[in-house]
């Protein structure tokens, strides 16, 4: 999974999450290696509703709609280098770089957001035109909404006094962290083919070793676990001067500096 330290900077630069909370998330979820992500059941791209309603209603009910989102990021970017690390995608980003897999990730992201909505988006619905746990039982029992394994939790969960406020807040946070999470992936696949011993040394602006020349160490947060990208100075300070002169582009689909490095355009 990636360090604490991506989670953290990725959260708080890409998606306007708050730094603390974040952490206290990550422990949170880490916190036991017998259990790590045991709720985070995604296979094919599709997060298990009920494992996610469980571990959701938790981080809610203590840290509100900001660790809820914090949670879906930490799980999401944990989904990410998975993906990047194993397999036909693990394969291309080692040896190959970021930009031949990131699509195929990315798809996978955006198909386990969209399936979130889709997932509660009907329980919502229920709720808000009056109806409440029998209505929704009725949907699972006829098929209508998805499978049930553990009815009584399930129930039980579906009580809580703030449920609409959280039905709510989980899908404002999924249609939020769209806008983000694209620069998430990035940074995720360039940390783990730039931090490989044999493409540690190049410079992610230009491609060209940096041993014997003078670079920098980006992002400083980086620094402490030896993540942060050698970068050649000349390098950095001509994309600071083309950046600031908007000489070129270096834009993703939603408008945010995406190659070189999201991290090198927010300290550009």
């Amino acid at each position: 999974m990636p360090e604490w330290v991506v989670h953290n900077y990725t959260a708080k630069n890409f998606c306007n999450l708050p730094e603390d909370i974040c952490v206290e998330i990550n422990r949170f979820i880490d916190s036991n290696p017998l259990e790590h992500d045991v709720n985070r059941i995604i296979i094919n791209g599709h997060w298990d509703p009920e494992a996610l309603l469980y571990l959701a209603v938790v981080i809610y009910e203590k840290w509100g709609y900001n660790g809820l989102k914090c949670m879906l990021h930490h799980n999401l970017l944990d989904y990410v280098h998975k993906l990047a690390t194993t397999g036909k995608y693990g394969w291309l980003v080692r040896n190959y770089g970021a930009e031949y897999a990131i699509n195929d990730i990315e798809s996978f992201v955006y198909k386990v957001l969209d399936g979130i909505v889709n997932d509660f988006s009907p329980i919502l619905k229920i709720f808000e035109s009056g109806g409440g746990i029998y209505e929704v039982v009725q949907k699972i029992e006829s098929g209508e909404l998805w499978s049930v394994k553990d009815l009584k939790s399930f129930v039980d969960a579906l009580k809580e006094p703030y449920i609409i406020d959280f039905l709510k807040d989980l899908i404002k946070a999924v249609n939020e962290l769209r806008e983000c999470m694209d620069l998430c992936v990035l940074e995720v696949l360039e940390v783990e083919f730039y931090t490989q011993d044999r493409f540690r040394d190049l410079c992610p602006i230009c491609f060209s070793p940096t041993y014997g020349e003078d670079f920098i160490l980006v992002p400083e947060e980086y620094r402490p676990k030896n993540l942060a990208f050698r970068v050649h100075k000349k390098c950095f300070e001509e994309l600071t001067k083309k950046l600031e002169s908007s000489q070129i582009r270096v834009l993703t689909r939603r408008g945010h500096c995406a190659r070189p490095r999201p991290s090198l355009c927010l300290l550009a």
